[in-house]
């Protein structure tokens, strides 16, 4: 199953964010997990906003660990998280 899993960073995280860029690497490239769609979003004025993912995993707990083992919900870098499983109506991934 697919699942949505979004960040939203809060204000002026942005330093932090930074300098966390090697265990975010890290994070995203973990054995045995597949992430179909990833993302950067950003507000009108191009700045950093949060990350949003479509991985497949086996249930929502899984998706939650995902989230969990993030260094930035770790350092408490996100003002709000959302986390659904994802059906698709049209289309598919790659």
């Amino acid at each position: 199953m697919h699942y949505l899993v979004a960040g939203i960073l809060k204000p002026c995280s942005n330093d932090q964010v930074i300098a966390l860029r090697d265990e975010w690497q890290e994070h995203l490239t973990q054995p045995n997990r597949t992430i179909s769609l990833f993302g950067l979003l950003r507000d009108k004025e191009g700045k950093r906003q949060g990350y949003i993912a479509f991985i497949e995993a086996k249930s929502f707990e899984e998706a939650e660990e995902f989230m969990r083992q993030s260094p930035f919900y770790e350092n408490d870098l996100y003002e709000r998280v959302e986390i659904a499983e994802f059906q698709s109506q049209v289309g598919d991934f790659a």
